[in-house]
Parts: C-alpha cells; sequence; structure tokens
C-alpha cells in the first residue's frame, strides 16, 4: 500500500512522468558448487516521476534470469537527486530499497540412485535488496533514455536448498548495471 500510494499520490502534484523499459546485468541469483556463478541478465519496466527540477523517485519491476534455472521478480523503489536541472539529460544520486523473489528447480547432481535420475526441487525465497543508486537520464519531456547503476546489500539471503552436505545460498550482492533505451514521458501542466 505505502509503494501505491508513493507511486500514484505524486500524479496529484509533480514536474513529469513517464514510464520505460530496461535492460541490464547483475550478479548470479545463487552461490553454490550446484550452480555456476554466471551473472543474470535483467529485463524491466518502470515508471518515472519528477517532483520537480531536482527531485524524482521510480518504481522498477525487474525480471532476472541466470544458467542456475533459477529467477527473480524484484519491485525496487528509488529516490533521485538531480545533480542540474532534470528537464534536460542530468546525473543524479539517491536509495533504492524493495523485494525480491526468487523461484525455480534445483536439480541435485551430487546424489543419485541406481536409476542415475537425480532428484529436483522447487525453491522459493523472499529477500530485500537495498542500496544506492547513481546514473544520468534524459528529460522525460516525450522520448527519454537512462544510464543507471545500483548496488546494495540483499537482507534475508542465505539458505535456498541444502542435501547431502552441498548447499545453495541466495546471493547477499544485489546490483544492476542498466539502460532504459525505450521510454516515454510527458510534462504535467502547471497551474498558476
Amino acid at each position: 500500500m505505502t509503494l501505491l500510494l508513493l507511486t500514484v499520490g505524486p500524479l496529484v502534484y509533480g514536474q513529469a512522468s513517464g514510464f520505460n523499459f530496461s535492460v541490464g546485468y547483475g550478479p548470479a541469483l545463487v552461490t553454490s558448487p550446484l550452480a555456476a556463478s554466471h551473472p543474470s541478465v535483467v529485463f524491466g519496466i518502470a515508471f518515472q516521476h519528477d517532483f520537480d527540477q531536482r527531485f524524482g523517485v521510480a518504481l522498477d519491476f525487474f525480471h532476472d534470469v541466470d544458467d542456475s534455472h533459477l529467477h527473480s521478480n524484484d519491485w525496487i523503489y528509488s529516490a533521485k537527486y538531480f545533480l542540474s536541472d532534470n528537464d534536460e539529460s542530468a546525473f543524479y544520486f539517491g536509495t533504492f530499497f524493495g523485494f525480491q523473489h526468487l523461484t525455480g528447480t534445483v536439480t541435485d547432481y551430487s546424489s543419485s540412485n541406481v536409476s542415475g535420475m537425480y532428484p529436483t526441487s522447487t525453491v522459493s525465497k523472499m529477500q530485500f535488496p537495498f542500496g544506492v543508486r547513481a546514473g544520468v537520464r534524459g528529460g522525460m519531456g516525450g522520448y527519454f533514455a537512462e544510464l543507471f547503476g545500483q548496488a546494495g546489500y540483499a537482507l534475508g539471503n542465505g539458505g535456498l536448498y541444502y542435501s547431502e552436505g552441498t548447499r545453495m545460498n541466495s546471493s547477499s550482492v544485489y546490483y544492476t548495471l542498466g539502460l532504459s533505451f525505450i521510454g516515454f514521458g510527458w510534462e504535467h501542466s502547471r497551474g498558476h
């Protein structure tokens, strides 16, 4: 409910709003001998809102996938302070917090039975990332793009799967290096 109020509430007052699509690069979702630690690919959509020429917020939905048969859905709320007028391209920094839901299947290759079949388990975990975000974004009056990076810690990380002495943990590191190359925004009318 708080995220809804923080996102919809600003529409009553503000300078500009917009939607954008993102692609990016993130950390491996898990650390384990059972899974390769390759980075994840991130796809996202966001709603952004500028209160004025220096302050803005965004609500991002990211879908992360890596080669471990796991994926995550992340809802990230960020606050931005722009170093110059955000009607044009401007650098910003700020903070973020949100939640990440990891789900998928794990095949345990460390154990087998006589038939050569490996046990498979469904796993699920919720964790709460928070940290800092910085980037550069174009003005939201029409088409805009954004280049950003965010890094932080995932509160609640840890054991995701355990079998016969082998443990799979969710990653404690949370980061995204991303590019929002399809963004459409509009300016709000300003009454006097």
